[in-house]
Order: structure tokens, then sequence, then C-alpha cells
């Protein structure tokens, strides 16, 4: 036998099915560049066009303060209410020549006045009020009679126009107690006569005055309210 030297002249076909066709190695020579992705968008907040809307700072028609901040509440008043009017209740008869009130611009003001009738005469030192004081908050003359008191006084002043603001001052810088005691009451009973919400103030700091407001809100009734402060006082 002697070797045969294969025929390359044609090239050899093989019989066999695709399946078992054993598939190129990938060539990155030969791949698709990747598309580029987009760029991550950070989400923009939404801001009103133009520039934002100034909102005054709303205010109550009853409000307390001291002589030393007796001005900002004004201009906070004023610039809520453009077209309102301001009147001061004085907790003391000195307050009428204090400089704070005479350069306060306020549009009418009075002094507040006891039980027995007396105008307000506190120190800016004081911590105590004396029961005429106290029930003067309330009401005036005797306590079978109930004439008109300080709240009655600034709630006078509401029913004449819903445009007037009544600001409670006392003769401490800050109207922290006794300004913010008398407020409250007014506002209690302005509740009573308007069947409205009531008016929603800062209490007083001190505990003694924060426990009177509180023995008071159990009344249903204004006159339950004096009989459960007079009480309240008496039990001292």
């Amino acid at each position: 036998m002697w070797n045969r030297a294969a025929d390359t002249s044609r090239p050899r076909l093989i019989d066999r099915p695709v399946s078992e066709a054993v598939p190129n190695d990938p060539d990155s020579d030969f791949d698709d560049p990747p598309e580029a992705l987009p760029p991550k968008k950070r989400a923009k907040k939404q801001q009103a066009a133009g520039p934002r809307k100034y909102v005054p700072k709303a205010v109550p028609c009853i409000g307390a303060c001291g002589w030393k901040n007796l001005d900002r509440t004004i201009l906070e008043v004023r610039d809520a209410k453009p077209n309102g009017f301001v009147v001061l209740c004085l907790l003391s008869e000195s307050l009428e020549h204090h400089t704070a009130v005479q350069n306060s611009g306020c549009d009418s003001q009075f002094v507040a006045q006891t039980r027995d009738g007396r105008p307000f005469r506190l120190h800016p030192d004081e911590d105590e009020l004396d029961e005429d004081e106290f029930m003067g908050l309330f009401a005036g003359g005797p306590y079978d009679r109930a004439y008109p008191g300080v709240c009655d006084a600034i709630i006078t002043w509401l029913k004449a126009d819903e445009r007037y603001t009544v600001l409670v001052v006392d003769p401490s810088e800050r109207g922290m107690n006794f300004a913010r005691l008398a407020a409250s009451v007014a506002a209690t009973k302005w509740a009573f006569e308007t069947k409205a919400r009531t008016v929603v103030l800062p209490k007083p700091t001190d505990a003694k005055w924060q426990a009177a407001l509180k023995r008071c809100e159990r009344g249903r009734s204004w006159a339950e309210v004096r009989e459960l402060a007079r009480d309240w006082f008496v039990s001292l």
C-alpha cells in the first residue's frame, strides 16, 4: 500500500446538523459601541412664578402686651389689618403718661376700672391682685348686680366695629401675666356672647393665674364663670 495525497482542490463538505455547530468566540473588535445612557436628572422643586407673596401674621381681635413690646404689637396689628383701629386697655392709670403709650399711635385708649370703680394702679413689679382688681376683670359693682367689668369695656369696642382690635397693656415690660389674664377673661366672655370659637390667646406665665383661668373654664354660662372666679379667689 502506498500513501495517497489528500485532494485539497475542493472543500470537504461535512454533513452535520447546524445545531451541532460550535459558535465562534466573541471578538470585542467587532462589537457595536454601547449606547450612551442619558444623564440622571434631579427632580426640581416646583417654584411659583415670580416673588413669593407676603402674608401678614394673623392677629386676634384681643391681644396683650407690656410697654416694651407695645410698639411691635401695634405694628403687627396694622400689618394684618391695614384698615383697622387699635384701642388700648390700660391696667394702670400711670401708663397714660408713659412714653411708649404716648408714642404708640393708637386710635383710642382707656384705663380699666376695678370692681369698686377705682382705676387700676398696678406697678411694674407687682405680682398680686386684690379681690376688687381680680373680680373687676369679670364684672363691676356688688356681687348680686354684676355691672360691666373690664371684659365688658373691651367687648364694647369689639361690638362697635369688627375692625377694632383691643390690646390690654399692663405696666410690666411684656405683659406676661396681668395683661394676658385680662385679655383671656375678655376672650372667654366674647365667646359666650358671639357663640363663636374661643379666641386662643397666650396664657399667663404664672401658674397661679393659669389655675384661675382653668377653674373658670368649667363655667357653662358667664354667671357660672363669675361664681367660679370668686370661689377660686376666696379659697386662696
